[in-house]
């Protein structure tokens, strides 16, 4: 692991960790692979996947959050003269959140 990962890191709870990987919405195996020394992948990754572990839930509210907060910049920049993509950005990240939720719905994804 690099240096730099490791500082990002060090001194986070396992909680801390995955609700801050949830803010940025890694991958469950990148997730996995980051804490593979203080975490036993296969356990880790079999929890991140059932709805209602800790671990699971941990993340989720970590997306939540982070999609709270990227919604909170975006909107605050639409107004910005100097944002020109901001609408254009938040309106992108609103429908992609409705896709995502509608896939959820229909397939589990």
């Amino acid at each position: 692991m690099s240096e730099k990962v490791e500082k990002l890191l060090k001194g986070l709870s396992i909680k801390d960790a995955l609700f801050r990987c949830g803010q940025l919405q890694l991958s469950f195996q990148d997730i996995c692979r980051l804490l593979f020394d203080r975490a036993n992948p296969e356990q880790l990754m079999d929890s991140l996947s059932h709805p209602g572990s800790e671990e699971y839930n941990w993340y989720q509210e970590g997306v939540a959050e982070g999609n709270l907060k990227l919604n909170i910049e975006l909107e605050a920049n639409v107004g910005d003269p100097k944002a020109k993509d901001a609408y254009k950005n938040l309106s992108a990240e609103r429908r992609r959140q409705v896709i995502n939720e509608k896939l959820y719905d229909l397939f589990g994804l």
